[in-house]
């Protein structure tokens, strides 16, 4: 028996609701794959989570937290001058709340790679540079430590899955106007593509002008580096150049380029990895790579949906923290608060 014509246009809504609500729920659970950058704004007192797209453009502002820095102002010079550093840092891990001191530290700290590699060039010293928590009332005070970045207790543990240990990038600047400005970015890009142009298509002499005058490599400068690049590039007869997951960061003192290698000579040599450039804005407004290293640590991104983006502003972890994650801290290895 036909049905009446309202209920057929009732179930045909209902049909129609129940297909717009599992689209828009599909929507929601469809992951988004991104690497993940942190930038302090010492001036501000503020920190933003963001996503760092390839070409560098489009990036999002995913959290915006209140934070406190070093009780002096300025970039850090050297141990126990309780200041902030300011440049380009990876996050290393996480150490939990049993090896802390909760009242001081909070939950958690990860931990910085300060210094880095332009740090130390620059003769700066300290260690100890730690992401942590500390309690809400000292946070209003915007200048509490004695050189790390802290958050609230609340905030802090939200923080170690969007930053991956040994891949997590932290920018850390006086003003964030300053970092990934267009052109700083769009320049520094443009030399890391040719650098691995060169590289690839075996033009030594072309290679080895992306390098700067006071390059430095495992005791090798710059002339010494292009006389074992020649003797490399000549060993092979068959060398394939490959790199992927290019990200380019910048700030006011230097940038960094990082990527996934895929590098073979021959059929007897294969290095899969991560290359890391540092490189400086030269006073003719070209990059010059200053330092170069490599690991066998392959950059991911962060999956996350928009759901994990809502539960990050509602203060919830993104998801349990990663196996071999979290380190251990002997007494006495961070002065930092």
């Amino acid at each position: 028996m036909p049905l009446p014509a309202r209920k057929i246009a009732l179930a045909l809504s209902f049909c129609l609701s129940e297909t717009v609500l599992a689209v828009a729920n599909d929507k929601a659970q469809v992951p988004n794959e991104e690497m993940i950058v942190l930038t302090v704004d010492k001036s501000r007192s503020q920190a933003d989570l963001r996503t760092l797209p390839e070409n560098g453009a489009n990036s999002r502002v995913i959290r915006t937290f209140k934070i406190a820095t070093g009780k002096v102002e300025g970039d850090k010079e050297r141990q126990g001058d309780n200041k902030t550093p300011e440049g380009i840092y990876f996050t290393t891990g996480t150490i939990p709340s049993a090896q802390l001191a909760p009242q001081k530290y909070g939950p958690l700290a990860i931990p910085l790679n300060f210094p880095n590699p332009m740090d130390q060039a620059n003769g700066k010293t300290g260690y100890g540079i730690w992401l942590h928590g500390v309690g809400d009332r000292r946070i209003e005070d915007a200048r509490v430590t004695e050189g790390c970045v802290a958050f609230q207790n609340s905030e802090i543990t939200t923080l170690p899955n969007w930053l991956l240990p040994q891949q997590g990038l932290v920018v850390i600047a006086k003003d964030s106007a300053d970092v990934n400005r267009e052109e700083d970015v769009r320049g520094a890009l443009s030399a890391a593509q040719g650098w691995v142009d060169a590289w690839a298509s075996r033009d030594i002499d072309k290679y080895i002008t992306y390098y700067a005058a006071d390059f430095s490599s495992q005791g090798k400068n710059r002339r010494q580096y292009e006389e074992y690049k020649r003797a490399v590039f000549g060993s092979y007869k068959n060398m394939s150049v490959k790199m992927a997951n290019l990200r380019v960061v910048t700030h006011a003192k230097y940038a960094i380029a990082l990527m996934n290698q895929y590098f073979a000579g021959d059929n007897r040599f294969k290095s899969d990895g991560r290359k890391m450039i540092y490189l400086r804005k030269d006073a003719d407004g070209s990059w010059k790579i200053v330092r170069e290293m490599f690991d066998n640590f392959m950059m991911r991104p962060v999956h996350f949906t928009n759901e994990d983006v809502a539960g990050l502003n509602k203060g919830a972890s993104l998801t349990k923290p990663e196996p071999g994650s979290e380190l251990s801290v002997t007494e006495g290895e961070n002065r930092s608060l």
